[in-house]
């Protein structure tokens, strides 16, 4: 938690949170399939079916943003850290990253306890 917030604090604005999440994120423990691999995941970490390498991460935004927060950061910081600025670090701010008029219409809307409770995709509600 101490170096999130040293970190929040020494480049406001420009903290990405991102996610490289694997199929299996937020599901429950299990065999899946990654690429040509099988992939186990017990308490939610991923590793080569019968190894202990790991195989990717099962972190979830919404996961990303309770840990954010948990740590101190505030709910605008953490939330910009999710949306704008990874935009901002591809370049593809002038389309993504906020809710404005032409921007691509993705959401997802949080209960209070931070749980996805519906989603959006190209400005159609999908759940």
């Amino acid at each position: 938690p101490e170096l999130i917030r040293i970190l929040f604090a020494a480049a406001p604005g420009r903290i990405a949170l991102i996610t490289d999440a694997m199929a299996a994120a937020g599901a429950r423990d299990g065999r899946y399939t990654l690429g040509e691999l099988e992939v186990d995941v017990v308490d939610g970490v991923a590793r080569v079916a019968g190894t202990s390498t790991i195989a990717g991460s099962t972190l979830t935004q919404d996961a990303a943003l309770r840990v954010a927060l948990k740590a101190g950061i505030d709910l605008p910081s953490a939330v910009d850290a999710l949306t704008r600025a990874p935009a901002e670090a591809i370049g593809v701010d002038d389309r993504l990253g906020i809710l404005r008029e032409g921007f691509a219409a993705d959401a997802v809307l949080l209960d209070a306890a931070l749980a996805p409770r519906a989603v959006w995709l190209d400005g159609r509600r999908m759940r």
